[in-house]
C-alpha cells in the first residue's frame, strides 16, 4: 500500500458529460435568491467543480454549454448576494458564504477560461441573456465585475462592446428610461477598461455605429428617433470615453472616419453645431507634433475645401475650430480670443513656437489653400463676428507656431486681401468694415512683436496713430456700436491704410539684414575657430593720466605683448608650465597713437588676456618741463587694440 498515490483526472466521455450537465441543471434552479435550495446550490459547486476537472476545452465547446454556463453565472450570483445578506446576519455565516462565493468564483473563471475566447460570441449572448432574464441590469456595478472577467479572457476583442450596442438599439423601444439606461451606463464605464485591446479593424466599425445613434439622437423628432434623444448623453459619453482610451494614432483615424461621416449625413444647423462640440473634443486629445508628420495626406486639404470654405456659416466655423486645434500646439488660442494691438514692449502670455524646417515645408505645400479657402469665409461669412474671430486666432496661431519668413509673409498676403475686400467689398455694414480693418492691424503687430521688426514697427505704429488721431474705430477692439465723432474720418482716406509695396519692402528689410546678420557672425565664428593656436603679438596703447607740478598730462603706454601658443598635441614633450609664454614691454610716447597703425590685421578682436581696467604699472616719468609737453586732447580717445 502506497502513502502517497497520484490519480489522474479521467475525461469523462460525451454520454457522462451530458449527463452531468443535465443533473447541474436541476441542481442550481432555480435562479433566484432563496435560501430553502441553498443546499442544492451547494451541491451544485461541487458537480461544477467535477465536470470541469473532467472535461477540456475541446469537448466542452463542441456540447451545449448553455446550462453550464448559466449554472456558473447563477452561483456566482447566489452566494455573491448571500455575503452581503449574511454579514448582518453573524460572523459565521459570513465566512461560510465566503468560503462559498471563492468556489464559484473560481468555478466560473475556468468556465470562461475554457470557452473564451473561440466562442466569444455565443458566450456573450447568454451572458446578457442571463442579466435580463433575473433583472440584473439595475445592479450595475455586479454586472461590470462580471463582463469584466469575459472581456479578460476574450482576449480585450471589441466584441463584446459590438453585441451590447446591438443589445441596447433592441431594448431601446421596449423600455427607455429605466432598461436601456442601466446598460448605456455599463457599456461606457466598460470602455476605459484597461482589458480592453483596441484594433484598428473594429475599432472604426464601432465608433461609426456610435455616430449614427449620436446622429439620430440630435436629430428632429419624427415619431420614429424620439427613443434616441432619452440616450443621447450616453453615446456622446461613450464617444469622448472612446477619444480618451485610445493611442494618438487611433485619435486620427477616428478625426477622419468622422469628417467622412460627417461629409455624407445631411444635418441642421443645430445638430451641426452638436456634433462639432465632439469633433472639437476629439481634436483636443489629439497631440500634434510635427505637423508634416501629424497629418495624414488629405486631411488638411478636407478640413479647408469642405468645411473652411464651405458656403454655409456653421460648416465653415466647424472646419475653422477644427483647424485652429490642429495648428495651436502652444495652446496661444486662449489668449487671441479679441484682436488687440502687440506693441514692442508688450508683455503678453503667447509662447512662440521653434522653429522646425518640416512645419515650414508643411505650410508651403498648403499655403496656397490656406489663402484661398480663409478668404472665400472671410468674403462669406466675414460679417459673422464668432466666424471672424476664428479665422483671426488661426493666422495668428500660424504666425505664432512657425517663426519664420515665409508665415510672416503668408499672414501679410492674408491681411492685405482681407483689407481690400473691407474697402471694395459691396454689401457690408460700417461695424463689419471697421472689425476688418481691426483684424488686420492686430495681426500685422503681431507679426512686429513675433519676429522684432523696428522697420515694420515704425510703419505698423504710424499707421495706428494716424487712425487713433483720425479714425479710431479702424483700430481694435471689436464693437457692436462705434461712436464717432463729427471729426472722424470715414471715407477711405488712403493714408490710415496699409500700403502694399511698403509693407513688401518692411518684410524684406528685416529678414534681408536679419540673412546678413546671420552670415556674419557664422563668418566671425569660422575666424575665430581658425585663429585659435596661432602666434600671436599685439600691441596696446593705454592712456594714462600723470600728475606733477599742478598740471595732468597724459602719456601713452605701449605694452608689446607677445603671445607664444604652443599645440599639445604638436609637442608632447612641453610641460604645463611651459605651453604659454608671455613677454611684455612697456614704452611712453607723448604722442597719440592714432595713426601708428594704419593697416591693422583683419579680423580684429579683443584678446582673452585683457584686463579688464588699466593696468596698475609703476612708470619712470623724466623730469619734462611743462612748456615741452604738447598740448592734451579735449577728448580722451579710445584704447585702440591692434593684432600684428
Amino acid at each position: 500500500m502506497k502513502l502517497f498515490s497520484s490519480k489522474r483526472n479521467s475525461t469523462l466521455k460525451l454520454t457522462e458529460l451530458q449527463s452531468n450537465i443535465q443533473a447541474l441543471t436541476a441542481l442550481y434552479m432555480p435562479m433566484n435568491l432563496n435560501t430553502e435550495f441553498h443546499k442544492s446550490k451547494v451541491a451544485a459547486v461541487k458537480k461544477l467543480h467535477f465536470i470541469l476537472r473532467h472535461t477540456n476545452r475541446k469537448l466542452l465547446q463542441e456540447q451545449d454549454f448553455e446550462p453550464l454556463l448559466l449554472g456558473s453565472l447563477t452561483l456566482v450570483y447566489y452566494f455573491g448576494m448571500r455575503i452581503k445578506l449574511n454579514r448582518l446576519i453573524s460572523k459565521y455565516w459570513h465566512w461560510c458564504g465566503r468560503r462559498h462565493f471563492h468556489q464559484a468564483e473560481t468555478a466560473f473563471q475556468i468556465t470562461m477560461d475554457m470557452l473564451l475566447p473561440e466562442c466569444n460570441e455565443a458566450t456573450i449572448k447568454i451572458t446578457l441573456k442571463f442579466f435580463t432574464e433575473v433583472q440584473l441590469w439595475s445592479y450595475e456595478s455586479f454586472v461590470e465585475q462580471i463582463l469584466e472577467v469575459l472581456l479578460f479572457f476574450d482576449r480585450g476583442k471589441t466584441t463584446l462592446f459590438n453585441i451590447m450596442l446591438t443589445d441596447i438599439h433592441y431594448v431601446l423601444f421596449i423600455d427607455v428610461e429605466s432598461v436601456t439606461r442601466h446598460r448605456m451606463r455599463v457599456l461606457y464605464n466598460l470602455l476605459k477598461s484597461s482589458n480592453w485591446v483596441i484594433e484598428n479593424g473594429k475599432l472604426l466599425p464601432f465608433v461609426t455605429r456610435l455616430l449614427d445613434f449620436f446622429t439620430y439622437s440630435v436629430s428632429k423628432d419624427d415619431g420614429r428617433t424620439t427613443q434616441y434623444r432619452y440616450l443621447r448623453k450616453g453615446f456622446e459619453v461613450c464617444l469622448r470615453r472612446i477619444f480618451e482610451r485610445v493611442e494618438n494614432k487611433h485619435r486620427k483615424l477616428i478625426i477622419t472616419t468622422m469628417l467622412n461621416w460627417f461629409s455624407m449625413v445631411n444635418m441642421n444647423q443645430e445638430h451641426v453645431l452638436e456634433f462639432s462640440t465632439l469633433l472639437d473634443h476629439a481634436a483636443e486629445f489629439y497631440q500634434v507634433g510635427v505637423y508634416k508628420d501629424s497629418f495624414g495626406q488629405g486631411l488638411i486639404e478636407h478640413v479647408l475645401v469642405n468645411l473652411v470654405g464651405s458656403s454655409s456659416a456653421t460648416n465653415s466655423l466647424v472646419g475653422c475650430r477644427l483647424m485652429l486645434k490642429f495648428l495651436d500646439r502652444e495652446h496661444n488660442s486662449q489668449f487671441l480670443v479679441i484682436p488687440t494691438l502687440f506693441y514692442e514692449f508688450s508683455q503678453v502670455r503667447l509662447k512662440v513656437g521653434k522653429y522646425d524646417i518640416k512645419d515650414k515645408l508643411f505650410i508651403r505645400y498648403h499655403r496656397e489653400k490656406l489663402n484661398n479657402n480663409l478668404l472665400k469665409a472671410i468674403k462669406r461669412h466675414g460679417t459673422n463676428i464668432v466666424n471672424l474671430k476664428t479665422i483671426y486666432t488661426i493666422v495668428c496661431c500660424m504666425v505664432l507656431e512657425v517663426p519664420c519668413g515665409l508665415t510672416a509673409a503668408a499672414a501679410a498676403c492674408i491681411v492685405m486681401a482681407i483689407q481690400d475686400q473691407a474697402l471694395n467689398g459691396e454689401n457690408i455694414p460700417a461695424p463689419c468694415r471697421y472689425w476688418l480693418h481691426a483684424v488686420v492691424v492686430s495681426i500685422m503687430s503681431l507679426i512686429c512683436w513675433v519676429h522684432k521688426a523696428p522697420v515694420l514697427y515704425t510703419y505698423v505704429n504710424h499707421i495706428v496713430a494716424r487712425r487713433a488721431k483720425e479714425a479710431p474705430q479702424l483700430n481694435p477692439p471689436l464693437m457692436y456700436f462705434y461712436k464717432i465723432g463729427r471729426h472722424h474720418v470715414t471715407w477711405n482716406k488712403p493714408t490710415l491704410f496699409f500700403e502694399d509695396w511698403e509693407l513688401r519692402y518692411a518684410l524684406w528689410k528685416h529678414f534681408q539684414d536679419t540673412r546678413i546678420l546671420l552670415c556674419l557672425a557664422a563668418l566671425l565664428v569660422l575666424f575665430v575657430v581658425k585663429t585659435e593656436g596661432r602666434n600671436k603679438k599685439v600691441v596696446i596703447h593705454v592712456p594714462v593720466k600723470v600728475k606733477k607740478i599742478k598740471h595732468t598730462h597724459t602719456v601713452y603706454k605701449t605694452i608689446h605683448h607677445h603671445h607664444k601658443h604652443r599645440e599639445p598635441h604638436m609637442d608632447h614633450s612641453l610641460v604645463s608650465s611651459e605651453e604659454h609664454e608671455h613677454f611684455h614691454h612697456f614704452h611712453i610716447h607723448d604722442d597719440s597713437p592714432v595713426g601708428q597703425h594704419s593697416q591693422p590685421a583683419p579680423g580684429v578682436g579683443i584678446p582673452d588676456f585683457l584686463p579688464d581696467s588699466l593696468l596698475d604699472v609703476p612708470l619712470q616719468i623724466p623730469d619734462v618741463p611743462p612748456h615741452e609737453i604738447p598740448g592734451l586732447p579735449n577728448r580722451h580717445i579710445v584704447p585702440l587694440y591692434r593684432r600684428i
